[in-house]
């Protein structure tokens, strides 16, 4: 088992850096990555609300309205430019896109472009829990709050640094779209309409879940049948985080709207 594990860790650490897109100084390194995940998480378990302790909730309705709209905005020219230079392609397969480091076809450099800025989007989405700090909305950072945001900013830089242009591109182009109806419903609630919001956030929990059951299955092909160029760690990473996310919705659910009716039902 150990040695199993041992040639995992060397096989994903020995892979080759893509120069395609990490001559960018942000990618050309983790370190950047690294620093701003570590910062995140201090500033989340520690920082943030021992500063927040003894304050008042800040007002930052219209910065959340702003905020929101940007986040709409560029995850729609993500989702769009994703997909036109991915699978509206007729060479780009849905089965098993092989990664290949040395493709400098003008179709594939240019979708470089969605893959920085999804990376880039992760970094923007850690400003949800900072708006949660400020307003003192501490109950909403929970585990699965914080773990979610934390992987996609790993997991992305994993993705234009090590399997950019793969069969991995399904991540970007599923969760940029379920950004867009996120973000739209952050928008809908920050404007506070007369508008009974409550079931499109159980739709949203619901559409989050066939997200990842989608994924586990997408990424799950090049495993049954490695024929396109693609390193088992990554693909092995991909797939068992889709597990882990999924389970920890389907727990979301399930606590949030399932047990309270069946409590409601037993009274």
């Amino acid at each position: 088992m150990w040695r199993l594990v041992r040639q995992f860790g060397l096989d994903f650490v020995n892979m080759n850096i893509d120069k395609r897109i990490t001559e960018n100084p942000i990618l050309a390194s983790p370190l950047f990555m690294i620093a701003i995940f570590t910062l995140y998480i201090l500033i989340v378990r520690k920082w943030g609300p021992k500063y927040m302790e003894d304050r008042k909730p800040f007002k930052v309705d219209d910065l959340m309205k702003l905020y929101n709209v940007v986040q709409i905005l560029l995850n729609a020219f993500i989702f769009y430019e994703a997909l036109r230079y991915s699978y509206w392609r007729s060479d780009f397969s849905f089965t098993c896109e092989g990664f290949n480091p040395n493709d400098m076809r003008m179709p594939t450099l240019k979708g470089t472009r969605p893959a920085y800025l999804y990376h880039v989007s992760k970094y923007l989405d850690l400003l949800d829990t900072i708006f949660f700090l400020l307003r003192k909305k501490f109950n909403q950072i929970s585990f699965l709050h914080v773990y979610h945001h934390a992987l996609m900013l790993a997991g992305t830089y994993l993705y234009v640094s090590k399997s950019f242009g793969s069969h991995l591109t399904m991540i970007g182009v599923i969760n940029s779209f379920i950004h867009i109806v996120m973000y739209t419903y952050y928008l809908a609630a920050a404007m506070k309409l007369n508008f009974d919001l409550a079931p499109w956030k159980k739709r949203l929990t619901i559409m989050q879940i066939v997200q990842f059951i989608i994924l586990i299955f997408h990424q799950s092909l090049p495993l049954i049948n490695n024929s396109c160029n693609l390193a088992t760690p990554i693909v092995v990473l991909s797939v068992s985080q889709s597990v882990v996310m999924l389970m920890l919705f389907s727990n979301f659910y399930y606590q949030t709207y399932i047990r309270p009716a069946k409590k409601i039902k037993s009274n």
